[in-house]
């Protein structure tokens, strides 16, 4: 604990030492983006470790125990596409009016309203883990002692909704001032604090007993209840926390402007697990092998994607503040940039994937078949993955902006209209191979729009206002 508060309080010092090293609107275009998309791939990582550490312990208890707590991933993704919507609402509506040099008092009460939206979004999800949650999991199918422990489990998580909701939402606010390294540090810790108490309440240690499966929830609830803490630390420690009770009054009535960009950002991210639901039924018609091989994929997917993840959380709060402060240009900039590195980083993977994606594979299944067709995906879909860089930073964008519903037809658009039918077409008509063009196909198309449209939208929040349309280099 003494070593997360040393690191964020340098981290902390560091920035307010000048306000304009909190200001994305003045000098290098990527000196000051990667100031955020660093730190963030690591944040990103240490969270996607969480649901692999959950995984493995759970997975020690017995086939039954994994396959229980499996019920419960696509009703915490969803609630988690809630919080990330709503930080997505927070950080657009503080980064532009940072952008737009809005006062402390006036930054404080945007803040305080986001927090009060996060409460109440918070208490909708406990009311719904303590009473709804059951018939949640049997729509999806559980049933036995299977939904019992599930549902236990989401109970326990839901009443801890409050310490999920709350922290990604200050992270978002604190992107959106310009801080990238509080919100990566915060977020790395409680990962480590998360995957080293799972075990001692999953299995028990000394006096604690083994809580099997459930542990998981609590260790989750216990870590992120320590994360709220030291959130709160750091958005006061920035002065964006008012005790004022007319400055309280006046900042929850702007609740509105976060849920304005927040609901829609939410569906947005909610739009791309669905279409890969709808894939994995595809998928499903062809054979067992075929499904393993689709589901180690998109693991070992969602770990690769981390960096193009991690861009969407600097290119919206960077965007923002400079559209607030009319700076057309180094927004547009920050996308080419974005762009830039998507490409890049297909490439890179495509290259690694392509010479060394069989071996990887075998790390993590002993089939020769899973491996065989698992390989198949690896060889075709990964230089794609420039196209999905450059559909989530544009969908970034444009939240940073405030037009969430352009955002979500950007998204939406790649997910339900592209990658959807696509993948689960060419399953059906050409098997496993078809579903990894498919999904390829799909990322290229809606990567190219993206682009198209990246050129010609005036990122400004004044539709009428011209952008000049420069691309010259990011200095």
């Amino acid at each position: 604990m003494s070593a997360l508060v040393a690191a964020l309080r340098v981290s902390g010092a560091r920035q307010t030492d000048s306000e304009s090293e909190l200001k994305l609107t003045d000098g290098s275009v990527r000196s000051a983006f990667f100031h955020l998309w660093l730190p963030m791939i690591g944040g990103v990582l240490a969270v996607k470790a969480i649901g692999l550490s959950d995984a493995y312990f759970v997975g020690q208890l017995g086939e039954d125990a994994l396959a229980s707590i499996s019920f419960t991933f696509p009703v915490v993704m969803t609630l988690v596409s809630l919080a990330i919507g709503l930080s997505a609402g927070a950080s657009s509506v503080l980064s532009r009016a940072v952008g737009d040099d809005a006062t402390k008092e006036e930054q404080a009460e945007i803040v305080t309203g986001a927090i009060g939206f996060a409460l109440v979004i918070a208490a909708i999800i406990m009311v719904l883990g303590l009473f709804g949650m059951r018939y949640i999991l049997m729509a999806l199918g559980a049933a036995g002692d299977a939904l019992d422990d599930a549902n236990l489990y989401m109970q326990i998580w839901s009443v801890g909704a409050v310490f999920l909701i709350l922290p990604i939402a200050i992270n978002g606010l604190l992107r959106a001032v310009g801080d990238g390294m509080s919100p990566a540090i915060l977020m790395t810790v409680v990962a480590g604090v998360n995957i080293a108490i799972n075990p001692v309440f999953i299995f028990g240690l000394g006096p604690v007993p083994a809580f099997d499966m459930q542990g998981a929830a609590i260790a989750t609830v216990i870590a992120r209840a320590f994360g709220l803490i030291f959130a709160l630390w750091l958005i006061h420690r920035k002065g964006l926390l008012t005790l004022d009770p007319a400055r309280i009054k006046s900042g929850l009535s702007r609740w509105r402007e976060v849920a304005r960009i927040g609901a829609p950002a939410s569906l947005s991210t909610s739009l791309n697990p669905i279409s890969i639901s709808i894939v994995t039924a595809a998928v499903a018609t062809l054979g067992s092998a075929e499904v393993a091989a689709f589901g180690l994929v998109t693991k070992i997917q969602s770990f690769a994607l981390v960096p193009l993840l991690a861009l969407s959380s600097a290119t919206a709060p960077f965007v923002g503040q400079n559209s607030g402060a009319g700076e057309i240009k180094r927004s547009r900039k920050s996308l080419y940039l974005a762009g830039a590195i998507s490409m890049a980083w297909a490439a890179i993977l495509a290259i690694f994937f392509f010479f060394f994606g069989k071996p990887l594979l075998g790390l993590f299944v002993d089939s020769t078949a899973v491996q065989d067709t698992a390989a198949q995906y690896l060889m075709i879909v990964p230089l794609s993955y420039a196209g999905y860089g450059i559909v989530i930073s544009l969908s970034a964008a444009l939240n940073g902006l405030g037009r969430s519903i352009q955002a979500t037809f950007v998204s939406g658009g790649r997910a339900i209209a592209l990658l959807a039918p696509l993948a689960a077409g060419g399953t059906l008509l050409f098997g496993f191979i078809g579903t990894a063009i498919g999904i390829a196909i799909a990322n290229l198309i809606s990567g190219l729009g993206a682009f198209v449209v990246a050129r010609r939208h005036p990122l400004s929040e004044t539709s009428g206002q011209k952008s000049d349309g420069d691309m010259s280099e990011c200095d």
